[in-house]
């Protein structure tokens, strides 16, 4: 099966703990999601929690993000969706 190209938008930091985004695809839908900011230094490499450091983890792990929301399960309630480790591979960085 062939994947759905999944875009995310520019993340903006949340209450300075959690970078929330969204993703969407023509023929996959659109879901917004959450990314706590433990997850992004341990993940994603982030070297601490500074709003410049999760932005650019984020922008370094999109790949991995575009392929955790794709197989991360939609809500048909519209609420937003917490990205783990697990999702991300459960590897640390």
């Amino acid at each position: 099966m062939e994947h759905a190209h999944v875009q995310l938008t520019t993340p903006v930091l949340a209450d300075e703990s959690a970078l929330w985004f969204s993703a969407y695809g023509f023929g996959w839908g659109y879901c917004g999601y959450e990314l706590k900011s433990d997850v992004v230094c341990q993940y994603l490499g982030a070297a601490n929690d500074s709003p410049k450091q999760l932005l650019l983890a984020f922008q370094l792990g999109k790949p991995r993000l575009s392929a955790a929301a794709e197989r991360k399960a939609v809500p048909s309630t519209g609420e937003r969706v917490e990205l783990t480790g697990e999702d991300l591979g459960g590897i640390g960085g």
